[in-house]
């Protein structure tokens, strides 16, 4: 299986940051605009302050704001915020006449403006028009994981990987459907669909409707542990074909100790080459890229599953479990309990059932089922 992006589907969604007093208007506009496919509400909000820092933090790509005249309030936070972000279009609302801030508007390059009372068939063709006239841009988030690729920095991914999937999470305003489609899109531009590895990416990695999880971003940081593993490795193998046996040897014995000796010996490569390769490569070790899979693996029975910390550690293939908790400290940076606590379960144990969709996506992290 792979990722394959549902074709009538918008292949980008433009997020909207609606800016005006009147909370039953903000209703009203957020409803219109949702209606206009390819667009999404991702903040509305009557403070002014609070706009300008939802645009400096998830850097949206339009903003519709109530300008107030006569003091121009509107305008003056529009001013700042095209002053901190250069793509941004800002489109002003009000009730007065265009011509009385046509100058204002001139000046500081605003995008477009819209009179008071808005109508639905204004504002959709408003959008529409600028869906054409603007390409997308970028999500700020996966551009950075791009980067790690480009520079072949694993170790640098696996240490901003939890604020990367926060930042994905605001980007969409926590719409799963939109993180979805941006995560489709996203893993078939850094991962060939090519068989030289298994297993192959799953249709769906985000959490299915039935996984239910207090914290999100763990799973979602989770699945991008997942693509940017396949991405690097499937660049590693552009590079070195040898790699393919001591890759899937990785994958195929996650539940058990494993060593570099190990590997050197079934895969019949040099010690010094096969570490030269991972450093050069993956910017780690061999084996500490070993224990970063142990270590996802181990979270994501923690997410998807009750199993008793000593149970995980036996599936992880640590023998002790004081040096499982060592590692899981060293590599995640908290403790076994903190990640528990940080990810507890929704459900209670006692009535906790595990589907087979919770498998399925426990098995994409490698995983076993139980028989």
């Amino acid at each position: 299986m792979s990722f394959r992006l549902n074709p009538k589907s918008s292949a980008y969604t433009y997020r909207v940051v609606i800016v005006d007093a009147d909370p039953l208007l903000r209703v009203a506009l957020a409803s219109m605009i949702t209606r206009v496919d390819g667009f999404t509400v991702t903040h509305s909000t009557g403070n002014f302050q609070a706009a300008l820092e939802y645009v400096r933090r998830d850097q949206p790509d339009l903003v519709l704001i109530d300008i107030v005249v006569p003091w121009l309030t509107g305008l003056d936070v529009a001013k700042q915020m095209l002053s901190e972000s250069s793509d941004l279009s800002v489109y002003v609302m009000s009730a007065h006449d265009y011509g009385e801030v046509v100058n204002h508007i001139l000046e500081l390059n605003i995008t477009g403006f819209i009179s008071k009372p808005v109508s639905p068939g204004e504002l959709a063709t408003i959008l529409l028009r600028h869906r054409k006239n603007r390409p997308p841009r970028p999500s700020p988030a996966l551009e950075k994981l791009r980067t790690f690729i480009r520079d072949k920095n694993f170790k640098s991914f696996n240490e901003q990987a939890r604020m990367i999937a926060s930042h994905l999470l605001a980007e969409t305003n926590q719409n799963l459907k939109l993180l979805n489609e941006k995560l489709d899109i996203f893993y078939h531009t850094v991962v060939d669909d090519k068989p030289e590895l298994e297993p192959a990416g799953p249709t769906d990695l985000l959490p299915l409707p039935d996984v239910t999880l207090l914290s999100v971003v763990s799973m979602v940081e989770l699945i991008l542990f997942f693509i940017l593993d396949q991405a690097f490795k499937r660049s590693s193998l552009k590079r070195n074909p040898r790699l393919k046996k001591v890759f899937g040897h990785i994958d195929r014995n996650l539940g058990r100790s494993l060593c570099l000796m190990e590997l050197v010996d079934h895969c019949f490569i040099s010690q010094g080459h096969l570490s030269r390769t991972f450093k050069k490569n993956f910017q780690v070790s061999v084996m500490e890229y070993i224990h970063l899979k142990k270590m996802a693996l181990a979270k994501a029975y923690f997410l998807l599953t009750e199993r008793t910390v000593a149970e995980v550690a036996d599936l992880t293939g640590y023998n002790e479990r004081s040096y499982f908790g060592k590692v899981f400290k060293k590599f995640e940076k908290s403790t076994i309990q903190q990640f528990r606590q940080l990810t507890v379960r929704a459900d209670t144990q006692a009535a906790m059932v595990m589907s087979h969709s919770h498998w399925k996506l426990l098995t994409y992290f490698g995983g076993e089922e139980p028989s």
